[in-house]
């Protein structure tokens, strides 16, 4: 019988995540512990290392010792996990991202020789060559509800999505979709690509039913389920076709250049309006 499950995760900041000069110091605090999952911090670098424990792995469903069924059990924890984070961001790959070899080549030291009715002058230039860099640690800390957390593990069970098939009813494999868009914002770096994913996400969850809302609907159906603003909806909805199409007019690139800009801000909210939606979803299913 399967107990006790451990992995590695790694953690960043969803909005100052890792990058060449910079990296991302995460203390996670579990609330509402009854310890069935606990992270103990390892070290900091690009990412904070945890080790992932689940002491009694059929505590919070997860029964097959089958290795595949645990890793994609293992998958399903971490998840569950980010849908209920702010900040931190688990994913079950590591980092790596080689910062850039600089070789600098110091040019020869001049020689000039004079001849003076005094003797004779050597006159040497010396180069100095002085590099420096700044390198910076984002310290971040959030906190993991374990109740809440466990709440969304056994919903993204519910769901069986490792075993997609043609016979799949239509709102099971769009949640699924959203999951993956989900999981993929947590495991990437580029804001970009993380508000894209994460934009994804949003959208297919919205259109969990098959029901391809577009423009305004989308924005009202995403303000009527979470609660934020439709005009905050419709500005990520405009900034996300701005990242799929060429810009036309001055207001075009404006949009897509301001958006950017308002990234660190946009991402927290972005993230925590798809995981609302998910989880609503889900609960329907």
């Amino acid at each position: 019988m399967l107990r006790l499950i451990e992995r590695p995760v790694f953690v960043h900041d969803l909005t100052n995540p890792p990058a060449e000069d910079r990296n991302c110091d995460i203390e996670l605090r579990v609330v509402n512990s009854k310890e069935r999952i606990i992270f103990a911090k390892q070290n900091v670098s690009l990412q904070t290392k945890y080790l992932l424990k689940v002491p009694d792995a059929k505590s919070i469903g997860l029964t097959s010792f089958d290795q595949r069924d645990v890793e994609y059990g293992t998958k399903d924890v971490v998840l569950a996990c980010n849908l209920s984070l702010q900040r931190a961001c688990l994913s079950t790959l590591k980092a790596d991202l080689p910062r850039p070899e600089i070789e600098i080549k110091v040019p020869e030291t001049p020689v000039r020789i004079e001849h003076t009715p005094e003797g004779v002058h050597i006159l040497l230039t010396e180069t100095m060559v002085a590099r420096d860099s700044v390198y910076l640690t984002i310290l971040t800390k959030d906190e993991l509800d374990e109740d809440q957390a466990i709440r969304n593990l056994r919903l993204v069970r519910k769901l069986d999505r490792h075993a997609l098939s043609t016979s799949t009813p239509i709102p099971v494999v769009n949640l699924s979709k959203a999951l993956s868009e989900f999981e993929s914002a947590m495991t990437v770096f580029p804001r970009l690509l993380i508000f894209k994913h994460l934009f994804n996400s949003l959208e297919f969850s919205t259109n969990w039913d098959g029901t391809d809302r577009r423009g305004v609907l989308l924005d009202k159906e995403v303000a009527n389920v979470s609660g934020i603003q439709e005009i905050i909806a419709g500005e990520w909805r405009h900034f996300y076709d701005r990242t799929k199409h060429v810009d036309r007019t001055p207001e075009n690139a404006t949009k897509f250049v301001g958006g950017l800009e308002n990234l660190p801000q946009i991402l927290t909210q972005l993230r925590k309006t798809s995981a609302s939606m998910i989880l609503d979803r889900l609960e329907r299913l």
